[in-house]
Parts: structure tokens; C-alpha cells; sequence
């Protein structure tokens, strides 16, 4: 296989499909009170599980086709049969209680942090693989913590499931890979702008921002069952690359076959985000999972109990994997 990198802040920029030689994520200036994570479809029960249990961390978080914290009670078939097909039956009381007690229990932090989240939620009427009203429980769930003026739920896009675009992917109607859909709305833009208030104009010309995303080496954050895919890719703005500019950090979590052995880098190159990210210095870290046989394989995030009991708490081996990913950004690890 050709391959080519260039040589900028110490990693290697990767115009090949796969990467190679791989480095350590770099130290960045990252203001700790701007680290938000997003996800879709696992990504987003993912990105849930880590604000929830990580709140001091997360300041807020999107879920888009998603579901309710701790919804697959550690059960894959829980996860199949309610989460997703059948979601109207779900007791958000029971999803409340137990993050209750998992914060009595010191393993996820204080839910009253909650208060000063925002919320982003996007659930679609067509979604044919997690039902809507999955995303409905989310809401109720997190109106128990969070002021609903700042939680936003857009329900009115007729998508299939799917990461939504402005510009990239299926048709907005179609069901299949890779999971990002052109349904003519900047999804992605309304996140960020939710999670951080006021942003500077997304002016990009360059669409894909493909020569600012940097495959890192994630084996150095692996435990024996964190299911880790050996890179993932970071997006660095201009002014962040430095040092000398303090930069927001969102993580962003892809679904299920949405990692590089199902579609490559797409996730990471043409979310939407980094375009945003660049005109107002957002660092953008897209983690990836593995896929594991028999119990993982699509590479999806674990929110059904694969990786252990604690998958949806602060000792869970994936969220501590991204939580040192954060803290090595910040400098502190």
C-alpha cells in the first residue's frame, strides 16, 4: 500500500486509509471547563454513560439515536429487545434509581453537578433500528437533573439512523453504511453551538479539514478489556496546535461499524464538526473501539455489559481509557 505522511507537531497526518508508524496524543492548552462529548447510536448511549458518571469532566453531552443511561442493565439482549425495539416500555424511574445509587456508591460523581449541563438530543420518527421513543426516555431521564431549558431534543428530522449531515453521505432515507446520512441539516453546528453557547461562523471552505486530523496511538490507554482499536484520530485547529491558544475539547464517539475496519476514517473526516471546530478552536477527539468476536462484532461502544458489570461507571474500563485520553489533552496525564 502507498502511503504518505507529513511531519506536524510531533504525529503523523495519514493521507492512506489505515495508519502506520503511530505517536502519543499530544499535550494541549485545554480549558477543563469545555470538555463536551457527543455520540451516535452506541456512541450516544456511550457519550451518556461518560457525562453521567464523569460530570466534573463532561460539562455536557449529545446523545443522537441513543438511548437512556444504564437502559441495557448490562444485558445484551435487554439492549436489543427494549432499548431499541421496544423503548415506550422502559421505566425511566428505574434508570433514575440506579444512577442514584451508583453515585451513594462513590462510582459515578455527584448527580447535582447535572445542573449546569447542556443537553443535546436528536431522535428521528423513521429510525428503524433504535425506536424514538428510546430518546424519549433520555429526555424524562435527564429533566430529573438538568433544567430543560437547556436540554435541546430535536425530533423533527425524518432520518434513518444515522450520524445526520449537511452535505455528506446516503440519502437522507437510507439505512446502511457508513451510517452518515445528507439530510440537508447542520447537525453538527446545532451541537456545538447548544453545548457552547455562541460560536464564532463556520466559514470553511475546506470541507473535509482531512490535513488536520491526526491518527494517535490509543494501545497506550488499553487495559486487557477496554476493547480499544489500536488508533483513533484527533482534529487540531490551527490555533490549538500551538500551545499558545486555550481551546475548548469535545470527544466524539462513533456507532457501530463506524470504525476503521467498516469505514475507515469517514467518521472523523466528515462529522461536521471539525469545520466549527477550526473557526473557534475546539479540539475534536474521535476514539475508537474494536471490534471483539462473539461479543462485540460490530466495534460498537460498550453500553450492554461486554467489557464488565462497571461498563457504565467511572471504573469501567472504556470510560476510564477516554477519560485518560482527556486528561493526557489537558496535560494532566
Amino acid at each position: 500500500m502507498k502511503f504518505f505522511t507529513i511531519y506536524v507537531l510531533g504525529l503523523f497526518i495519514y493521507l492512506s486509509s489505515s495508519a502506520q508508524s503511530l505517536n502519543r496524543l499530544p499535550k494541549l492548552n485545554i480549558d477543563k471547563n469545555n470538555v463536551t462529548v457527543s455520540g451516535v447510536s452506541a456512541g450516544g448511549f456511550m457519550a451518556v454513560q461518560l457525562h453521567v458518571a464523569l460530570s466534573t469532566v463532561f460539562r455536557g453531552a449529545a446523545s443522537v439515536a441513543g438511548g437512556v443511561y444504564w437502559c441495557s442493565e448490562g444485558n445484551s439482549l435487554t439492549a436489543q429487545v427494549k432499548c431499541m425495539q421496544n423503548p415506550s416500555a422502559l421505566k425511566v424511574d428505574t434508570y433514575v434509581k440506579k444512577a442514584q445509587a451508583e453515585a451513594q456508591a462513590g462510582t459515578i460523581e455527584k448527580l447535582a453537578n447535572l445542573k449546569r449541563s447542556k443537553i443535546y438530543i436528536f431522535a428521528s420518527p423513521k429510525d428503524g433500528v433504535i425506536k424514538h421513543e428510546s430518546s424519549d426516555r433520555l429526555y424524562e431521564f435527564y429533566s430529573q437533573f438538568v433544567p430543560q431549558n437547556q436540554i435541546v431534543y430535536q425530533n423533527q428530522i425524518a432520518a434513518a439512523h444515522s450520524w445526520v449531515t449537511k452535505d455528506y453521505g446516503n440519502e437522507c432515507d437510507v439505512q446502511a453504511l457508513p451510517w452518515l446520512n445528507n439530510c440537508k441539516y447542520d447537525m453538527a453546528g446545532d451541537i456545538l453551538k447548544h453545548l457552547y453557547g455562541p460560536l464564532n461562523a463556520n466559514r470553511t471552505i475546506r470541507n473535509d479539514m482531512r490535513s488536520q486530523i491526526y491518527a494517535y496511538d490509543q494501545t497506550e490507554f488499553q487495559s486487557q478489556n477496554s476493547a480499544l482499536f489500536d488508533y483513533g484520530y484527533i482534529f487540531i485547529p490551527t490555533n490549538c496546535g500551538t500551545r499558545r491558544a486555550l481551546c475548548k475539547l469535545h470527544v466524539a464517539l462513533h456507532g457501530c461499524q463506524m470504525n476503521p475496519d467498516h469505514v475507515r476514517d469517514q467518521f472523523a473526516v466528515h462529522s461536521g464538526l471539525n469545520s466549527w471546530a477550526e473557526a473557534n478552536n475546539i479540539v475534536v477527539l474521535y476514539p475508537q473501539a474494536q471490534k471483539v468476536p462473539q461479543v462485540n462484532p460490530y466495534a460498537c461502544w460498550d453500553w450492554f455489559g461486554f467489557t464488565g458489570k462497571d461498563f457504565a461507571n467511572r471504573n469501567g474500563s472504556q470510560i476510564i481509557a477516554i477519560q485518560k485520553m482527556v486528561y493526557r489533552l489537558m496535560g494532566t496525564f
